[in-house]
């Protein structure tokens, strides 16, 4: 009889376990985090608050980052847009969440026009590197979707 509720790790790929051993460490070190910073909220010296702030800022980036992923790149919200599209306005929201937690955050002097341009560019060059290796893996989960699919047509044909 086998049992169904035990995980046998032994028929797991090497990069199956790689991927679990790094969403777990992954969810436990967040965990640890919210924790933290929530006692240092609570407990820690006024001369500590910046930089615990400065992390609940980066959550809250974390947050909506992922609920814009969803919006715009999930079929749960946007039935039918084109990618390029929904691309484009994940972007300009995203930039416009980022620009208003740099404000409120203080993440750097906003009214320093250089900041500005560094952020923008940085935001963009992080955005373009995000963007090209989505790409790159979808189209080799295509490709590997297609040579598996000519495969069953010739074997079923």
């Amino acid at each position: 009889m086998t049992r169904k509720d035990i995980i046998d790790t032994e028929v797991r790929t090497p990069a199956e376990n790689a991927r679990s051993f790094l969403a777990t460490l992954c969810v436990s070190f967040t965990i640890m985090m919210v924790v933290c910073m929530a006692l240092g909220t609570i407990f820690a010296g006024e001369e500590s608050k910046q930089g615990i702030m400065y992390c609940w800022s980066l959550l809250g980036a974390c947050v909506c980052t992922t609920a814009l992923q969803f919006v715009f790149f999930t079929p749960t919200v946007i039935k039918r847009m084109a990618y390029p599209l929904r691309l484009f306005l994940f972007g300009i929201c995203l930039y416009a969440v980022l620009a208003v937690l740099a404000v409120v955050m203080r993440w750097f002097p906003a009214d320093m026009a250089g900041a500005w341009v560094s952020f923008t560019i940085s935001y963009l060059v992080a955005l373009a590197v995000a963007t090209a290796a989505y790409a790159a893996k979808h189209r080799r989960e295509e490709r590997t979707l297609n040579e598996k699919l000519n495969e069953y047509r010739r074997n079923n044909s």
